[in-house]
């Protein structure tokens, strides 16, 4: 188990605080380069069980993250079936 925690884990958990400032949110997220889905998903639907709403500013960069992780995928995905496609070998 590691002694410190990754840098990521740390901008997640600002992320995900409710009584963190808005700015300090906004921030870690623009912070993160390939934030998980998850995450991100959690910040864009509005569930029963949430008591205090999702900032709209947090909810926006939310989304073009989301739309930017998804392109991100969906081109490394292609990227990788064409190289599983051919090899140096020609086999």
């Amino acid at each position: 188990m590691p002694k410190f925690m990754k840098p990521e884990t740390a901008l997640c958990r600002v992320i995900e605080d409710e009584t963190a400032p808005i700015r300090a949110r906004v921030k870690a997220l623009e912070q993160l380069a390939h934030p998980p889905l998850c995450l991100l998903r959690r910040l864009l639907v509005d569930s029963s069980k949430r008591t205090k709403p999702v900032p709209s500013k947090v909810r926006a960069v939310a989304a073009l993250k989301y739309a930017q992780e998804v392109a991100f995928r969906k081109i490394r995905a292609a990227k990788k079936a064409n190289a599983q496609e051919s090899n140096a070998l020609g086999i």
